[in-house]
């Protein structure tokens, strides 16, 4: 009897694993929020697996450089992509969730290549790297800087690169969201008056989870993403979360 109660358990939990709907979503490194190597994958990923988990779907992150992640998903053959900016554009192909994180993007320059002024000024010659695949370019403050440069912007292929261009005296100037530059500076061991932050931020922009708008069923896992983020957020779990893997690196 008490075999065949097992067996019949055993039947029942297998069904529901089965049940459960199952995400592939593309990632990328981009420490703390995303990263195969980081912590719970990273503090946004961690947001996105509870969310997502609180209704019932599992999720898997799958690694691929961002815009080719973009692209994966803009083509159906993922089911989404994290931590992109909603713009119209987007939505042809992706509906949107709620906001993961907003993202403060912020100037970092070499303590020893200052820019002077209000507004800033580039001097003639200085030099501006922009990562690959993002929109920080059409951003009119950085318009006006590669126009007083007089100088194209060096295209860099991610923030980890573009850090390194930064400290190697490569470039003068990159944009970064805030805690994405302090995590790979402080994991460089570099002191903050080597490179510094102009204040305030260039803009602040919501970073959501796009989900792929033809495939059946995505108006109810976007609110079903959105109901579990809201869970998390009215709790506080998730600023807890995100603080929790900023300050992790140090102070």
């Amino acid at each position: 009897m008490w075999r065949a109660l097992y067996i019949w358990l055993g039947l029942v939990l297998l069904c529901s694993a089965q049940a459960a709907e199952r995400l592939r979503l593309a990632s990328g490194d981009w420490p703390p929020y995303a990263g195969r190597q980081l912590p719970y994958e990273g503090s946004a990923s961690r947001i996105i697996r509870a969310a997502l988990a609180e209704q019932g779907i599992v999720v898997e992150f799958v690694y691929l450089s961002w815009p080719r992640g973009l692209e994966m998903a803009r083509r159906g053959h993922l089911d989404g992509t994290i931590l992109w900016t909603p713009t119209p554009e987007r939505a042809v192909d992706f509906l949107f969730s709620d906001p993961v994180l907003h993202s403060e993007v912020m100037l970092l320059y070499r303590q020893d290549s200052p820019l002077y002024g209000k507004p800033p000024r580039a001097p003639q010659g200085y030099q501006i790297g922009l990562p690959h695949g993002y929109n920080y370019g059409e951003i009119p403050l950085l318009q006006t800087l590669l126009q007083q440069s007089g100088r194209p912007a060096v295209k860099i292929a991610d923030d980890g690169q573009g850090i390194k261009a930064l400290v190697q005296e490569r470039i003068d100037l990159y944009p970064i969201d805030r805690h994405v530059g302090r995590w790979l500076l402080t994991k460089l061991g570099k002191p903050a008056e080597v490179v510094q932050a102009l204040e305030p931020p260039l803009r602040t922009e919501p970073l959501s989870v796009l989900l792929y708008r033809h495939k059946a069923g995505a108006s109810s896992l976007q609110a079903a993403l959105n109901a579990g983020l809201e869970k998390l957020r009215s709790s506080g779990q998730l600023e807890a979360w995100l603080h929790e893997a900023d300050t992790a690196v140090g102070p």
